[in-house]
């Protein structure tokens, strides 16, 4: 007993361990919340490694919503993605590739059976319940020609196996996979048995298959209308003008709800069914721009911008007190949070108090579920150090608080020694505020300088902020023992939308300006080693590292994962068009200006910095030429650099055995150049 004893103390008072890549990999992922329409129930998918070490396989739990004992529901070695409770409560359905395609199942929540329910040739995608829960309505890729025709489907595809592709359009190809022959499509799947129906034909993806997905769905509560998002644009490559249509459930001619420039989505048929709720973007062309709160009659006449006056760009949107109020989540200073705006009024009110999850002030929401009369939500919540677990939201408005349901990843972290995170501002060359976060090593003591790594985010309307990321971990870093730097200059997102503007035809101008003085601001904290700093990024953060090399000699190291190096090429290589049109003021035929004055590749000659180019040759965002690109003027300048190249990755490292490759070869870089063994290596000299 003794002995016992004298191990549980030692087990209780040892010190917090460093974070590891093998910590980070085998993490439970929770996922995929969704409230029972009562609000009594959530469900969940958790992810985990599987044996092997190559894949994540993925189970669907339920818990009480007001907290309890969680139920696994599956078991089997598969991947599960959309659970969604029927309008009673009594079944949830959900994707899974248990039968090799993914397909649509359904489990009865009182017995536990589950069976399929759907057999379409390309799989399914997402799914929702029709109102009377006798069928899904189920999101798939399909061959326009052939719809729903299984049989049809089956023939198209044996004429095109083995044979070379062809292409007519763009968008033939998107983040890493083709799409010349096929379109997305909503089908309605009857769980009798009966055979699907195509409820938007014809050759056009609806809801998108680049920007949708099954927010861009909902019916009417009497279960008689589908309401979904498309792009009737004929070059959509170039066309962020979506707009919200209505189409009989039962089948029929879809009929055009709005016709705003921007992009037109998540519509929203109140209770009643007397009116439609969606958001907004109010500027054609532009992926970024705010997304307003819209509500109108259902034939979208005399809409009215509900958020009109404020700098909240909304998501996750839901009715909520009989039709009175719609609720919103709206990233602002680091921080996903949930909003209720007063249909009538147009008062906007945060809805959760402070503290919240023991004390914190802020807490970071995402895939925000509510019950259906939305008096109650269920979310991931997530910090910087800490993974998403499943939340519920509890009591009224501006009092209210998030009480977990879940602490999976918490307890694979227990032992771990957490950073310290720290807010970090600067006043920018020409006098702008700007923003970002320091990361510190557990144990930071005053007085304590770090190497550095600076970590520069994509998008470029994208942001640093207190929130889990798999891809550039924080955590990891810190545990090495470099402080992070968390730059958010101009561009980034939850400051307003001016500042979300001001990267546009300006990427290497200000932004780089905020970004060095964020830097500088971080070394005045006292913590920086301002002579041993490796900046790091991926997408235009990637893009942003290039033209670091040629702007400044204040790096010893630098690392670029699917970087944009040249920006005339890569305006021909990507398939997004409407992003470079934007950014860069038009195409490199007609306004050339903005593709050379910031192309990386125009400064080679000035590049001298150490370089570790990264790339997956998937990659049809940025295309991996841009990396070979890179790499090969690295190397005929004669810098020293290194090429690490992925197969089978797109424009992210995602497959667990890869990202192990991909943190031990950055890291290693990082060590050999400004870490313990790069210092003890400049002293010998």
């Amino acid at each position: 007993m003794l002995t016992s004893a004298l191990a549980a103390l030692v087990v209780a008072t040892a010190a917090p361990r460093p974070f590891t890549v093998d910590d980070l990999v085998a993490l439970p992922r929770v996922g995929a919340p969704e409230l029972s329409p009562d609000g009594a129930r959530v469900a969940f998918t958790v992810g985990r490694l599987d044996r092997a070490g190559d894949k994540i396989a993925s189970a669907l739990y339920v818990v009480p919503a007001a907290g309890g004992v969680r139920r696994q529901l599956t078991d089997r070695d598969e991947r599960i993605s959309s659970p969604r409770f029927s309008p009673d409560g009594k079944r949830l359905a959900f994707v899974s590739t248990r039968g090799g395609t993914p397909q649509a199942h359904v489990v009865d929540l009182a017995s536990g059976e589950i069976r399929p329910v759907s057999d379409l040739p390309g799989g399914v995608s997402e799914l929702l319940w029709a109102p009377d829960g006798a069928s899904l309505l189920v999101t798939a890729d399909v061959d326009p020609r052939c719809g729903a025709d299984a049989a049809c489907a089956a023939r198209a595809e044996a004429e095109a196996k083995g044979k070379p592709r062809l292409a007519t359009r763009l968008l033939f190809r998107h983040w890493n996979e083709w799409r010349e022959r096929l379109r997305t499509h909503v089908l309605r799947v009857p769980l009798d048995g009966g055979a699907p129906a195509d409820l938007t034909p014809g050759d056009r993806d609806a809801p998108p298959a680049v920007r949708g997905g099954v927010d861009d769905l909902a019916v009417s509560p009497d279960g008689k209308t589908l309401y979904f998002t498309s792009v009737a644009d004929p070059l959509e490559a170039a066309s962020t003008n979506a707009d919200v249509f209505a189409v009989p459930l039962a089948g029929g001619e879809a009929r055009r709800v709005t016709s705003g420039p921007g992009w037109d989505a998540s519509p929203r048929p109140s209770p009643d069914g007397s009116r439609i709720a969606w958001l907004s973007q109010a500027r054609g062309g532009y992926e970024s721009d705010r997304f307003r709160v819209m509500v109108a009659g259902t034939d979208g006449k005399d809409a009215r911008d509900l958020t009109a006056g404020t700098e909240l760009s909304a998501s996750d949107l839901h009715w909520a007190r009989g039709g009175a109020a719609l609720r919103f989540a709206a990233l602002t200073s680091g921080y996903h949070e949930l909003y209720e705006v007063d249909v009538r009024s147009g008062k906007i009110a945060k809805l959760a108090g402070t503290p919240a999850l023991g004390g914190r002030p802020r807490v970071n929401v995402q895939s925000v579920s509510y019950s259906a009369d939305g008096t109650r939500a269920a979310a991931l919540v997530d910090g910087i150090s800490a993974p998403p677990e499943v939340a519920v939201l509890e009591g009224a408005p501006g009092k209210a608080r998030w009480a977990e349901r879940t602490r999976l990843a918490a307890d694979a972290l227990a032992g771990v020694a957490r950073p310290t995170l720290r807010p970090l501002e600067a006043i920018s060359k020409d006098g702008t505020k700007v923003f970002g976060w320091i990361v510190l090593p557990a144990g930071q003591r005053d007085g304590e300088r770090h190497p550095a790594a600076v970590l520069v985010h994509g998008g470029p309307q994208g942001a640093w902020n207190d929130a889990w990321t798999s891809r550039w971990n924080a955590m990891l870093y810190a545990a090495r023992g470099y402080a992070v730097v968390l730059p958010n200059p101009r561009g980034s997102t939850g400051y307003g939308q001016a500042y979300v503007d001001a990267v546009s035809r300006d990427w290497g101008g200000k932004p780089y300006e905020d970004l060095m003085a964020l830097v500088d601001a971080a070394i005045a904290l006292g913590s920086v080693d301002g002579e041993r700093m490796c900046a790091a990024g991926a997408s235009y953060g990637g893009y942003m590292v290039h033209w670091l090399n040629g702007q400044t000699d204040r790096f010893r190291c630098l690392v670029s994962h699917a970087g944009i190096f040249d920006l005339e090429a890569f305006f021909y290589r990507t398939e997004e068009l409407w992003f470079p049109e934007w950014e860069f003021g038009g195409t490199p035929f007609e306004q050339p200006g903005d593709y050379q004055k910031f192309s990386p590749s125009r400064f080679v000659q000035r590049w001298h910095t150490p370089t570790l180019v990264s790339v997956g040759e998937l990659d049809y965002r940025t295309g991996v030429d841009q990396g070979y690109a890179a790499f090969t003027a690295l190397q005929r300048r004669g810098i020293p650099s290194k090429l690490l190249a992925f197969p089978d990755e797109g424009h992210w490292v995602s497959k667990p055995k890869n990202a192990r490759v991909f943190y031990d070869v950055v890291l290693g870089w990082l060590d050999e150049h400004i870490g313990p063994a790069a210092n003890l290596s400049a002293k010998a000299r």
